[in-house]
């Protein structure tokens, strides 16, 4: 006992461990979005941010490596060079001797905000000579580069050593090394402008992340809302066709996958009631098919009781007869429930479909003798291996046989033939009466009866043993011949 609500305690708390795991619906449509929005809005901030910045530095490195050009070109005395337009930066420089005093600023003489910032650029780097401007592990392109703020201003500064002589505006280089003076010279490009542009960019775009994100917020909590709304009429439906209520009206919902999950409902409903009339019909008819023999046996047996039977050896050949006809009928009820409910697995092994018609047919030739009827085989070879149940096949094959032992008139026809290399079809004829149109729609149901027929589920046994194989069954019927054909897999070597 203590067992058994330990099992139940663990198995509850699995139950809640998986339902903690379950997200609802609504949820999973608010943060799946909002989850692409942001992440769409961060990596474009940052594709942003990083071409900005590389463009920056590459237009900065352009404008004051174009200075140094020109400066390059005064100090060894060759013409200047030929300089490209385009470039968004302008530059100043400022040269300063190895005490960093300023000897000469390039901004215009009336130009007092550029001289104020030269001479607080040099203060910067005057108050960090520790600074290393000359770090070989840096390539060209970056080597010597700094960003400096001034008056909240940002500037991209770069200082070029150069041993001589300072001659106005620029070092001119000089032959006597040991003379020469060693003057330091500052370029800078102000970026401030396209900082201030990345900054304006940054806040637009996060501006309208927030405004698309609580867009997004309230469209989604609607539609959630609305999705909830439709959910739970769908859910009420189900229920009150699941409780079986009498004239449910179909439900009409907003979206079309709604419609057709309430349609399919429908459907399954109609099954159910299909089903259920089936199983309803399945028990009177067998139940009545039952009763006949019982009142049979049950007569001769109080007949022998009450010793009023005429001839009791007679009265026990046809109680013989009655119980084995029960038998045979809770026999094919049993059989059909237990491969409805794929509780009688299949037996599969190797056999030659020619010897098991060949067997069956020999069963049956008592019979067929007493009819005067005549077995005719026609096969197309000797050697039709399949890979089946042999007592299942054999079963669905007799089924059918009987039933033409009973219908033929004279002559009952056996053939089978490969169609293909995994299919095998074996056509099993009668020249009895034909069968109407409308009972070959029925033939394979439980206990159907035909016009002429008898009731029974052999037939539909057939179909069950033959759907398992993954095979086919059909039957055509004409005033000459009525033909059940049956495909079926060949062994696969």
């Amino acid at each position: 006992m203590g067992s058994n609500s330990s099992k139940k305690i663990k198995q509850s708390g699995q139950f809640l461990k998986r339902k903690k795991w379950q997200s609802r619906f609504r949820t999973t449509l608010f943060l799946q979005p909002l989850t692409i929005l942001i992440t769409s809005f961060a990596i474009i901030l940052l594709v942003f941010n990083g071409l900005l910045k590389l463009f920056l530095a590459e237009e900065a490195f352009s404008a004051v490596q174009n200075q140094y050009d020109i400066l390059d070109a005064l100090y060894v005395g060759e013409d200047l060079p030929k300089i490209s337009d385009g470039n968004i930066f302008e530059t100043t420089y400022a040269i300063v001797d190895d005490k960093f005093d300023i000897k000469y600023i390039s901004a215009s003489t009336y130009d007092l905000s550029e001289k104020q910032i030269s001479e607080k650029v040099i203060d910067y780097f005057s108050d960090n000579k520790d600074i290393d401007w000359f770090n070989d592990e840096f390539d060209d392109s970056t080597q010597h580069f700094r960003k400096v703020k001034v008056y909240d201003s940002t500037y991209m500064v770069k200082m070029q050593e150069y041993p001589g002589t300072f001659s106005e505006s620029y070092i001119k280089q000089d032959s006597d090394d040991s003379q020469a003076q060693n003057y330091y010279v500052f370029v800078f490009a102000n970026v401030t402008p396209i900082a201030d542009f990345e900054t304006y960019i940054n806040y637009l775009l996060l501006s309208l992340m927030v405004i698309v994100g609580l867009i997004a917020i309230i469209t989604i909590f609607l539609t959630s809302r609305k999705l909830d709304k439709h959910f739970g009429a769908l859910k009420s439906y189900i229920l009150r066709v699941g409780n079986r209520e009498s004239n449910l009206q179909p439900e009409n919902f907003a979206y079309r996958e709604f419609n057709e999950v309430g349609q399919t409902v429908d459907k399954m409903n109609d099954m159910i009631d299909a089903n259920q009339r089936s199983q309803q019909l399945f028990f009177q008819n067998s139940s009545h098919e039952l009763r006949t023999p019982l009142m049979s046996i049950q007569g001769y047996a109080e007949a022998i009781k009450e010793g009023v039977a005429a001839d009791n050896r007679e009265a026990a050949s046809v109680i013989l007869d009655e119980s084995r006809k029960m038998a045979e009928l809770v026999d094919d009820i049993l059989t059909l429930s237990k491969m409805e409910s794929a509780q009688q697995p299949l037996k599969l092994e190797k056999f030659n479909m020619v010897d098991l018609l060949y067997d069956v047919s020999w069963h049956l030739k008592a019979k067929a003798d007493t009819r005067g009827l005549v077995f005719k085989h026609q096969f197309a070879s000797d050697c039709l291996d399949i890979e089946a149940d042999e007592k299942l096949i054999e079963r669905a094959v007799g089924n059918i046989l009987s039933n033409a032992v009973r219908y033929a008139k004279t002559t009952i026809w056996v053939s089978s033939k490969r169609l293909s290399d995994q299919a095998l079809e074996i056509c099993l004829s009668n020249d009895g009466k034909p069968i109407s149109e409308k009972d070959q729609e029925h033939l394979f149901e439980r206990f159907y009866k035909g016009e002429g027929g008898h009731f029974g589920i052999g037939l539909a046994i057939t179909k069950e043993i033959i759907d398992r194989h993954h095979g086919t069954i059909r039957v055509t019927s004409t005033e000459e011949k009525t033909t059940f054909s049956i495909m079926i897999p060949l062994c696969q070597n």
